[in-house]
């Protein structure tokens, strides 16, 4: 019974460490890229460069894809784009014999395996991103050949500084630039060059609501990092220039200011018996104002520079101000009845004989007219005819008798210098130099608004609304 047991523990024995055996085995990888990784990594050290002498340069080629331009804040300067950023170098210690490894011509390892370049994007405006580069941001697997071409493509969301110049707001057009440069490497350790040939970055994609990509170039350049660092750095610069699509600002800032204006002029039209004109100014001038506030809160805080549409807001505000200080200066003259001062009554007098002179040479002309017309009839000289003319009276254009009879009633007090007016008069005469500030206010508030608009259409005519 013993020898029973113990042949049974001991087959059972043999059994486990076959099994064992067996698993032990089968997690051997066999595998040739197994074997050329263990070849590859056996003595690596990521922070040592890929050169055979110190005194070589790493020479890094850098391309940069947009692939959609996402936006660009105005308020924060910070232009935000979806791109693919590849960088490609040679590693003599990575190379292989592709014969030798059952044809593995190229395999794909992670960035903190081998050496790769601290490239980053030193005008980096994500606060979110310590430094926008290197494996901390580039995600990918590098791509080894064999013939030691490293290759590192990866995708990124970056958000950039860019300086906007506002001062041709809605019709500008910005110039966005990415700037990289290796973090810690200098010049002589490590040169960045461009690998497009065309030496510009590519867009796979304008589409854009807001804005349209007019021309993307790149540079390549070697300088200092600060101005007192006696190393030098090597950088490539992406510059997109990018245009703003200006239709909808159009129509949703430009023209209901053009409209409010237009509402001004056409208050000078409303009698200035009625008194709802400085309600009306009044309120245009709120509502101004907010837009004005629109677009302080869409543009950044600058002083150097002041946006064109901003400048034709305030215009618009100051003239919609004296808009309303004119009719209040009309309203107290129409219904002033005290008396008036000797300028005004000068003015009154020359308006008044510059009419009556009109009326006399429109009935003169009348009179001619018709001596002309039976002239024709009787065939008389047309010397007869002007002498005849002139022999006339000189009668004015019809008027029912009660108009001559007031004509003439109104015009009386004002040839005699010394006469006193009565309070009547004195209201007639304030009711018509308030018509006269009424009309004269109505053009001089259209030519100034002319002006303001014509300039502001200068940047950008408004019936275009598609660039050839």
């Amino acid at each position: 019974m013993d020898c029973r047991t113990t042949a049974y523990y001991f087959t059972l024995i043999c059994i486990l460490g076959l099994h064992v055996y067996e698993g032990l085995g089968l997690s051997v990888n066999d595998s040739e890229e197994y074997k050329l990784r263990q070849e590859l990594f056996a003595n690596m050290d990521v922070m040592v460069r890929p050169v055979k002498s110190y005194s070589d340069v790493v020479n890094v080629s850098f391309s940069l894809i947009v692939r959609s331009l996402s936006d660009l804040e105005n308020k924060r300067q910070m232009l935000i784009t979806s791109v693919w950023i590849s960088q490609r170098w040679h590693n003599p210690f990575l190379e292989w014999d592709k014969h030798k490894y059952g044809g593995i011509d190229r395999i794909h390892v992670s960035p903190t395996e081998i050496w790769v370049p601290d490239i980053i994007l030193y005008n980096n405006g994500d606060k979110q991103v310590l430094q926008a580069g290197h494996n901390f941001f580039f995600k990918n697997w590098v791509v080894l050949h064999s013939n030691g071409t490293c290759t590192w493509a990866s995708p990124a969301n970056i958000e950039s500084g860019c300086d906007i110049d506002i001062s041709s707001f809605p019709f500008d057009l910005q110039n966005c630039s990415f700037l990289f440069g290796s973090a810690t490497y200098g010049s002589d350790l490590l040169s960045i060059h461009s690998m497009e040939p065309r030496g510009h970055a590519i867009i796979e994609s304008d589409n854009n609501g807001e804005w349209d990509i007019i021309k993307p170039y790149e540079e390549v350049f070697i300088r200092q990092r600060h101005p007192n660092s006696a190393q030098k750095f090597s950088f490539i610069k992406f510059t997109l220039l990018i245009q703003r699509r200006w239709v909808y600002y159009v129509l949703f800032l430009i023209l209901p200011c053009v409209l409010c204006t237009l509402l001004v002029l056409v208050s000078f039209a409303i009698p200035p018996e009625n008194g709802e004109r400085i309600g009306f100014c009044s309120t245009i001038m709120i509502a101004v104002s907010v837009y004005l506030l629109l677009i302080a809160d869409m543009l950044p805080e600058k002083s150097d520079t002041l946006p064109i549409l901003g400048v034709y807001y305030t215009i618009t505000m100051m003239l919609i101000a004296c808009a309303l200080m004119a009719t209040i200066m009309v309203l107290r003259a129409y219904h002033s009845t005290s008396e008036p001062p000797a300028c005004v009554k000068a003015l009154y007098r020359a308006c008044k004989a510059t009419k009556k002179t009109k009326l006399e040479n429109k009935g003169k002309i009348k009179m001619k007219k018709l001596l002309k017309r039976n002239a024709v009839a009787s065939e008389l000289p047309p010397e007869e005819i002007d002498a005849e003319a002139a022999s006339l009276p000189q009668v004015p254009p019809s008027h029912d008798s009660d108009s001559r009879d007031r004509h003439d009633s109104d015009s009386r007090p004002i040839v005699e210098n010394n006469q006193e007016f009565s309070e009547e008069e004195k209201r007639k005469m304030w009711r018509a130099i308030a018509v006269s500030f009424d009309r004269f206010f109505f053009w001089l508030f259209l030519l100034i608004f002319l002006s303001s608009t014509g300039y502001l259409m200068k940047f950008r005519p408004i019936f275009r609304f598609s660039e050839d």
